[in-house]
């Protein structure tokens, strides 16, 4: 099991004084999101767009303003809607295909084949 914990410090005659203390249980979704998050937040021609329900990512200057990457997270794991071709079609963004990312093994293999499609494209 994983945790958050946010701490706010003052200094009080040159000793730091904690005012409060946040902990916060990480369910696998959040790992899964935050891990996500990063990984795609290395590149840095990628803009992030905050929704109440997900977490978009688009191309910086694109004319099209579509999303290339969304992070959807649930319960027990972290919905992917991207343009990487899967059986399932996304309801929420029709242009794009959703992955159900379910544990770090299938997010590390996702983005090892988003990472070579990505530079696929790039190249043509």
């Amino acid at each position: 099991m994983k945790f958050e914990i946010n701490q706010f410090v003052e200094i009080v005659d040159d000793k730091p004084v904690i005012l409060s203390t946040e902990i916060r249980v990480l369910t696998q979704s959040t790992d899964l999101y935050s891990l996500a998050r990063d990984y795609i937040e290395e590149y840095a021609d990628y803009e992030f767009i905050q929704r109440h329900q997900y977490s978009g990512y688009r191309i910086k200057n694109n004319k099209r303003r579509r999303y290339n990457i969304v992070l959807i997270p649930q319960q027990n794991r972290l919905i992917i809607c991207s343009q990487q071709q899967t059986q399932t079609t996304s309801k929420l963004f029709p242009y794009l295909w959703e992955t159900a990312i379910n544990s770090i093994e299938e997010l590390h293999y996702f983005f090892e084949l988003w990472n070579n499609q990505n530079h696929e494209k790039a190249k043509a």
